[in-house]
């Protein structure tokens, strides 16, 4: 039978020896082989989002967005953000919000000092206030409700998201913010939160 490879660690503080199993290393041509199939599997499903119908290439986006693994959605979403085409904006931003991510707005008011009302509707929204002076609330979307035409989140399924065409609406203290991408994965735009004017942006990027 054969005996695990072993290390002995001496010093004149430790005595007996320790005795330890050799740490198990990956290659440099396991790591290459790895990383090639890696690439070629990556490199079929970019070949689909670059399909030259354009309607299968939409529903190919939709799908590796809204339902494929980690490395898949990655590649779709960066793809989709970047695109100068608006339907492909489009279809990325419907399939993210479909896939019911949590999301992250932060709300930079244009007064240096906003009324009372800001601080109060960040704060019931379980959203918190650094130390110059932004807002940052936590959004869990859980599904789109097909009556009002927008995604919903957790808190008492109100209405948090709706879309026109590639532009964004989001329903915050009292009004509906407007949005666009700006070519680095934001959706940026402005908000008024209980009349408070405020610059928001949310990464949407991977």
């Amino acid at each position: 039978m054969l005996r695990p490879t072993v290390i002995a660690i001496c010093s004149v503080f430790t005595l007996p020896c320790l005795a330890l199993p050799a740490v198990a290393q990956v290659t440099l041509d396991e790591l290459d082989a790895a990383a090639n199939a890696s690439d070629a599997a990556m490199e079929e499903f970019r070949k689909r989002l670059n399909d030259p119908d354009p309607d299968r290439a939409l529903a190919v986006l939709h799908l590796l967005v809204s339902k494929g693994d980690p490395d898949q959605r990655r590649m779709a979403v960066r793809h989709g953000l970047q695109s100068t085409d608006r339907a492909i904006r489009a279809t990325t931003l419907r399939a993210i919000f479909d896939s019911e991510p949590t999301l992250r707005l932060v709300l930079d008011p244009v007064e240096e000092e906003p009324d009372s009302y800001f601080a109060h509707v960040i704060g019931n929204l379980d959203g918190v206030i650094d130390a110059e002076g932004s807002g940052s609330v936590t959004f869990k979307v859980n599904g789109y409700d097909e009556e009002h035409s927008c995604w919903t989140y957790t808190r008492n399924k109100y209405c948090l998201l709706r879309m026109r065409g590639d532009e964004v609406s989001l329903h915050l203290g009292g009004s509906w913010g407007a949005y666009v991408l700006n070519g680095s994965g934001q959706l940026v735009g402005e908000q008024s939160v209980r009349g408070n004017l405020a610059r928001g942006a949310m990464d949407l990027s991977e």
